[in-house]
């Protein structure tokens, strides 16, 4: 299994070597993205900070009073900046959901892997990926609810109480039952996703089943290569941490080495975020290959 397990992360990583391009496509628009949520609050800044002499100030340290005065002016103008964030993340979650159809496909079919290809997919699955996006995003708040019923019900049995350590047990466990319910929903809402792409079902419920009883007989395999690759990302993240402390705030052009180290980071997620479709199309693919049997003529 661990062979199994290390030559499908090879291939993996070799399947994203030859679709870096995409990379950056990624890169692209999570950066447009992020530019276009950022323009309300620069528009606000500007409009509070561009005759002020506190802009200067405010560049190396923060000033409580002035924040506690810019909430109170521009009350109105904040309030309504949530709600455009909202609709940017709906539109920045089906522009992802278009874009993963394009990357399983290039990932199913690694002859087929031009900027066309990588487009059409995405238009060919975006439909059944966007239903797909919806069940697991209503199978996490269902985990959630979960968790909050958990932490009312742990808290009332203990409510007259001192054992405070196995309260803080309890809770802890609730904790990762949590994490795991989340962990789950991941792999069978990008296992479904796999599955449509490698077998073109259109049936969406019937996919997800499929999909549960594929989970069931090769749970070991998958789980640990999602950990696998989730650890990856999690090391990633706890480097970046530990060098970005490291880099004094002042003098101000420090601040474009913290920008820099920032971009990076953000590309590695994508990377990793590459890698778990790659690795998941690899293993799907073979351990779902049908299993033919050779015919042997039997001579009279």
């Amino acid at each position: 299994m661990l062979k199994t397990i290390k030559e499908t992360l090879r291939m993996g990583v070799r399947s994203i070597y030859h679709n870096r391009k995409f990379i950056f496509l990624l890169w692209g628009a999570n950066a447009l993205s992020a530019f276009v949520l950022a323009i309300p609050v620069y528009a606000v800044l500007l409009d509070s900070l561009k005759q002020s002499i506190l802009s200067d100030k405010l560049a190396l340290n923060f000033d409580y009073i002035w924040f506690i005065q810019f909430l109170n002016i521009y009350k109105s103008n904040l309030t309504e900046i949530p709600f455009m964030l909202y609709g940017m993340m709906a539109i920045y979650l089906l522009v992802q959901t278009f874009f993963l159809g394009g990357l399983i496909s290039v990932f199913k079919i690694p002859a087929k892997n031009h900027t066309v290809d990588f487009f059409y997919g995405g238009v060919k699955y975006f439909v059944r990926f966007t239903k797909l996006m919806l069940f697991s995003v209503l199978f996490i708040l269902i985990a959630f609810l979960i968790n909050d019923y958990l932490g009312s019900l742990i808290l009332s049995f203990f409510e007259n109480s001192e054992n405070i350590r196995a309260e803080f047990i309890l809770m802890s466990l609730r904790y990762i039952l949590l994490i795991f319910l989340i962990g789950i929903g991941a792999m069978i809402s990008d296992y479904s996703k796999v599955n449509i792409a490698v077998k073109d079902n259109f049936h969406i419920f019937k996919t997800v089943y499929e999909t549960v009883k594929f989970l069931k007989h090769n749970f070991t395999k998958v789980f640990l290569l999602f950990l696998i690759v989730a650890i990856f990302g999690a090391v990633g993240a706890v480097i970046y941490n530990l060098v970005r402390v490291t880099i004094p705030e002042t003098p101000f052009y420090f601040l474009i080495v913290s920008f820099i180290l920032q971009q990076m980071l953000i590309i590695f997620r994508l990377f990793i975020r590459m890698l778990f479709y790659s690795t998941e199309v690899i293993l799907f693919k073979d351990l779902s290959a049908e299993i033919i049997s050779p015919k042997v003529n039997k001579a009279n």
